[in-house]
């Protein structure tokens, strides 16, 4: 096959054991320090997110919200939205016709531990990934894409032109390779 697409495996580990397919182009969507972490350069700040689950029941109207995400953006709410997954799209014809009354809903919390989702913008943190960037544009044969390799929080229609970008970039080039930095994608919306 032209591409090998490998799930449920440690790719650092994978890497070091000399397991690794061979490729032409290796595109990296993980965090960009993670990368180079054999380069002994100080790790970069993530914001994580924790969820807690629970079932409501019989909410009022079939629906514990009005919408799938709800934002709680005071600092007086411990929580920072809940996901109602009920309001999700492709749902059985059980939960359609309201024969499904309980509704399941996620809380989530910001946090400074666990798995990366968000970069932490502040200038420390921007001159650090400006030398992993360095870094990375001497990978000829590694392409990083995405908010974690790019350090940068893409809104969603972002992320997507970053990928189609990318693309024609191979078809016009012969070069799986960003066309742009980032930062000229514009701020996005989200922590700041």
């Amino acid at each position: 096959p032209n591409i090998s697409v490998r799930v449920n495996c440690d790719y650092f580990a994978q890497r070091e054991a000399g397991k690794l397919p061979k490729y032409g182009m290796l595109v990296y969507t993980g965090p960009i320090d993670s990368y180079f972490s054999q380069c002994g350069m100080p790790k970069l700040e993530y914001r994580s997110l924790h969820f807690e689950e629970s079932y409501v029941e019989e909410p009022d109207e079939g629906f514990f919200q009005e919408a799938m995400v709800v934002n709680y953006p005071a600092a007086n709410v411990p929580f920072t939205r809940i996901v109602e997954y009920k309001h999700m799209g492709n749902q059985t014809d059980a939960v359609k016709n309201g024969a499904v009354k309980g509704s399941l809903i996620a809380k989530e919390t910001s946090s400074d531990v666990g798995e990366p989702y968000y970069p932490v913008p502040n200038k420390k943190n921007q001159d650090l990934y400006e030398k992993y960037r360095e870094l990375a544009e001497k990978e000829s044969e590694v392409c990083f894409v995405g908010r974690l390799a790019s350090y940068k929080y893409f809104n969603m229609d972002q992320a997507i032109l970053n990928a189609l970008e990318i693309y024609d970039s191979l078809k016009e080039t012969g070069k799986l390779q960003p066309k742009r930095r980032p930062e000229d994608f514009g701020p996005g919306d989200g922590p700041k």
